[in-house]
């Protein structure tokens, strides 16, 4: 660009005066220094854009990994909704989970949570109390495999009691 200005310049062309080229050139001079300023922060750029393209692989490779674990965690039942099982009901878990036992409000009753590798059970974890302001609760782990039943003490249809299993992972 200088040199097409110089040899306009140089030949009387274009211009009405000295001054007029000068200020021209002053003028294409500072752009030109722009140019460099923003040519210099655009070459610093190159690593954040770098890093960005980084990011977004790393974040489709994260996306793509869990993916793959629910895939494989879903059949083990990892992941598996709460379920609210029945009363006087034998069960046998097939994931590790919690099982809650608990008095809302209803009759007097008992509740035995029973859990144990043998069927039916055997090993007492918690009795619930309904109608007394004490034990009004019971829970316990159960392992995958094993069998558990939250069994009532009579013979009524509702003892006002609510039972959760709860798969853990």
């Amino acid at each position: 660009m200088r040199d097409i200005i110089r040899a306009a310049v140089a030949g009387g062309w274009m211009f009405g005066s000295k001054r007029e080229a000068e200020e021209l050139r002053a003028r294409v001079a500072d752009l030109e220094r722009q140019v460099a300023v923003l040519t210099g922060r655009l070459a610093a750029t190159g690593p954040l854009l770098d890093d960005a393209t980084r990011v977004e692989s790393l974040a489709r490779q994260a996306e793509a990994a869990v993916r793959s674990l629910e895939a494989r965690a879903t059949p083990l039942g990892v992941g598996g909704p709460r379920t609210r099982p029945k009363l006087d009901t034998l069960y046998r878990a097939d994931v590790l989970g919690y099982v809650a036992v608990y008095f809302v409000t209803g009759y007097i009753a008992t509740v035995k949570l029973t859990v144990g590798a043998e069927n039916p059970p055997t090993t007492v974890v918690g009795i619930a109390h309904g109608g007394g302001e004490s034990n009004s609760f019971a829970g316990a782990i159960v392992r995958p495999g094993e069998y558990w039943i939250a069994a009532t003490s009579g013979e009524r249809a509702d003892y006002g009691f609510e039972l959760h299993f709860t798969p853990l992972y």
